[in-house]
């Protein structure tokens, strides 16, 4: 499962509040949770904060409770799994006003979280620690993670979040509690860190990072590159359809008829230096490529709703209004671009027939074959519309989020 809607917000503070919640979920760490505990609890002990460490066992088939619990943790307990539920649960039962979140198979060094609590204390809403800017033990990260999927994460977040983030899937971080009811995640696995990261960029929130040591696992990983790659590039894509698919495809459709336009104008192409540049050629691409970003846009926003991911915006409330018949009107448009782009190709053909020479011959030829891909694209738009409208239920539950029109 790719992500559990939260039935309700994380648990306000209560006068019983502390400092620091350091909250590490855990499934089947019994060799290092206890490491993990003592060391927070020695940075705790030394820098007098106020705080807690709180592990969340995750339905653990060891005694990874049981170590931790007697290592002087407050255990709770997660049937659902997923790193994602176990936060969940571990932020909603805590008491401080500041959340380090952590894993349990000792990586991260919690000794001295100085540098993870005191930006927040300076106004910053999140930090991350950075492990690709800090000491990195031999073999802690392999190759391919180090130098292309995390570096490739980290670019493509950055750009989304509009703000740039040094370690995106990086597991230790610390944040305000009003932070978090903020960015209110829903992730029920590994996907919870790049949440988070594009979540404080939507809501304008300060997030920095800074170097941390990472250690070698003592243990074999849970994390499996390619899958847990995929669920994280996945939830990227629900969650940034406007800026990955919609509004690119907005653009696509735009610039493939200004060059349509220009290539009809000028039917003996346009001077580019030595060369001589066809337009039309580009605009038979874009335009029917736009149309198809448009409709997988369409798709991520409806699932994404649908999810729980993302408010509904301007293009599901469009969808969800029965009053408005928005897939006729793509198979409208549909049906007329197939009929005047087939009319068009018949013209040239008579036109070839009876031996009459056309100048604009190539610009309305690449108009007509534009004319009748993209109707074909409208089609698919429609009979996806109506799949996205079929499916919805009126019993169907999500996750409580303020409607915004962001598209």
């Amino acid at each position: 499962m790719l992500m559990k809607v939260a039935d309700e917000q994380p648990r306000q503070a209560t006068a019983d509040e502390v400092d620091v919640s350091v909250i590490i979920p855990c499934y089947n760490e019994q060799g290092t949770v206890a490491q993990c505990v003592k060391k927070a609890r020695e940075w705790l002990d030394r820098s007098g904060t106020n705080g807690e460490i709180v592990v969340v066992d995750n339905a653990s088939s060891d005694a990874t409770a049981e170590v931790a619990r007697a290592a002087g943790a407050r255990v709770l307990y997660e049937g659902l799994r997923g790193k994602g539920n176990a936060f969940q649960t571990g932020v909603r039962e805590s008491r401080g006003r500041y959340i380090v979140m952590s894993d349990g198979d000792a990586t991260y060094d919690l000794s001295n979280l100085d540098m993870m609590v005191e930006p927040l204390k300076h106004g910053y809403d999140m930090v991350i620690g950075n492990r690709l800017s800090g000491k990195m033990e031999g073999k802690s990260m392999p190759w391919l993670h180090r130098h292309v999927g995390n570096p490739l994460f980290n670019a493509l977040i950055s750009l989304i979040a509009r703000q740039r983030m040094g370690d995106v899937l990086s597991g230790l971080r610390s944040f305000t509690r009003e932070a978090w009811v903020t960015m209110a995640p829903v992730s029920a696995g590994f996907e919870l860190e790049s949440e988070m990261c594009l979540r404080a960029g939507r809501h304008h929130l300060m997030v920095t990072d800074v170097p941390i040591p990472y250690a070698v696992r003592q243990s074999p990983s849970k994390l499996r590159g390619f899958t847990h790659g995929w669920a994280i590039a996945r939830f990227i894509i629900l969650e940034s359809a406007d800026l990955l698919f919609i509004l690119p495809g907005f653009l696509g459709v735009l610039l493939g008829i200004v060059s349509l336009a220009i290539g009809v104008a000028a039917s003996n192409g346009v001077d580019a230096g030595s060369v001589k540049w066809q337009p039309v050629f580009a605009g038979g691409i874009l335009v029917p490529g736009g149309i198809l970003f448009l409709t997988v846009g369409i798709a991520a926003k409806w699932l994404a709703w649908h999810k729980g991911v993302a408010r509904p915006g301007l293009i599901i409330d469009v969808l969800r209004d029965r009053s408005v018949p928005v897939g006729d009107y793509f198979l409208l448009a549909s049906v007329v671009a197939l009929i005047v782009g087939g009319g068009l190709d018949a013209f040239l053909f008579w036109k070839v027939l009876v031996g009459d020479k056309l100048s604009l011959a190539l610009g309305l030829g690449a108009v007509a074959q534009t004319l009748v891909l993209s109707g074909l694209a409208l089609g698919v738009t429609a009979v996806l519309i109506g799949v996205l409208r079929a499916s919805e239920r009126d019993d169907f539950t999500r996750n409580p989020i303020a409607p915004e029109d962001d598209l």
